[in-house]
C-alpha cells in the first residue's frame, strides 16, 4: 500500500517538474531566430506578390536592367575619356621633352 502512495507521489512530482523546464536562451540567439522569421515572412510575401502581379515584377526587373545599363555606360564612358585624355597628355609631354 505504500508503495502505492510513494509511486503516485513519485510520478506527480516527476511529472510537473518535467512540465516546467527552465531554459536559459541568450539574447543574440533569440535575435538570430526573430530575424530568420522576419527573413521567412519577408520572402513569403514577396512570393505572394511575384504569383499576384506577374506584369509589374518583370516591368521591374527591366527598369532594373536599364539603370544598371546606364550606370555601366556612364562609367564606361568616364573610364575611355580618361584613358584618351592620358594618352594626349603623354604625347604632349613627350613632345615638349
Amino acid at each position: 500500500m505504500f508503495d502505492k502512495i510513494k509511486n503516485f507521489y513519485n510520478s506527480k512530482v516527476k511529472s510537473s517538474n518535467k512540465q516546467q523546464p527552465q531554459t536559459v536562451v541568450r539574447a543574440d540567439q533569440v535575435e538570430a531566430q526573430q530575424q530568420k522569421i522576419r527573413e521567412q515572412e519577408r520572402r513569403r510575401a514577396e512570393e505572394e506578390y511575384r504569383q499576384q502581379y506577374p506584369e509589374q515584377v518583370m516591368q521591374e526587373n527591366l527598369s532594373v536592367f536599364d539603370e544598371k545599363t546606364n550606370k555601366l555606360k556612364k562609367k564606361l564612358n568616364i573610364a575611355i575619356i580618361t584613358i584618351f585624355g592620358l594618352i594626349v597628355l603623354v604625347f604632349l609631354i613627350l613632345f615638349f621633352i
